[in-house]
């Protein structure tokens, strides 16, 4: 059994799956893939650049991790920030340093306010394995926005957007919150397995 901290992110099975899942194609796909070490790209099919470079580096285990997300085919420019914070309370600040503008998704409520003016968005969980796969949809209060999912050895994810008609801006803001929950996810085990290291030292 998973720790208790753990055993509550878990979902075993989606009690109320999107009817559109399965039967319609995204809007957007992006694939995710791990590069090397605190690298990962994110590409579009048919397109040879990366439509983003994502890098991460540790920031003390007390203080959490910063992600910094940058655009190959605008000459490299910093596109988003994404800082995780442990304290005083776990909490994702995402930040877009050439609108400064910037998005905060408490660990304790996974919804924020969008940017582009989709309203209030909800994260919901469709499907967890211990250490393993995981899959979310990010919702409005009608419909499914966004599907996330990470593979089993979390090396690849697939972003897809299912809402059309979206502005540039913001189908860019919600890849950079898709890649915050891969990120978050990704995190989130590291922190496991550090603490079950520790419990058998």
């Amino acid at each position: 059994m998973a720790p208790a901290w753990l055993e509550k992110h878990i979902v075993r099975e989606d009690p109320s799956p999107d009817p559109r899942r399965g039967k319609e194609q995204p809007v957007f796909e992006f694939k995710y893939s791990d590069v090397e070490a605190h690298h990962r790209v994110l590409t579009v099919e048919g397109e040879a650049t990366p439509r983003y470079d994502v890098t991460r580096r540790s920031i003390l285990i007390a203080f959490g991790d910063k992600i910094t997300v940058t655009s190959p085919i605008n000459g490299g420019e910093t596109v988003a920030v994404i800082d995780f914070h442990t304290l005083p309370s776990p909490r994702t600040v995402i930040e877009f340093p050439q609108r400064r503008q910037e998005i905060t998704v408490k660990m304790s409520t996974p919804e924020y306010e969008s940017l582009g003016g989709l309203g209030r968005l909800r994260w919901k969980g469709t499907g967890m394995a211990l250490l393993s796969s995981a899959s979310w949809e990010l919702r409005d209060q009608q419909e499914l926005i966004m599907s996330v999912a990470v593979d089993a050895q979390r090396i690849n994810a697939m972003i897809c957007l299912w809402r059309s008609g979206l502005s540039a801006e913001t189908i860019e803001e919600l890849v950079i919150v898709g890649i915050s929950q891969v990120e978050g996810y990704k995190r989130m085990i590291r922190t496991s397995m550090v603490s079950a290291a520790s419990a058998l030292a």
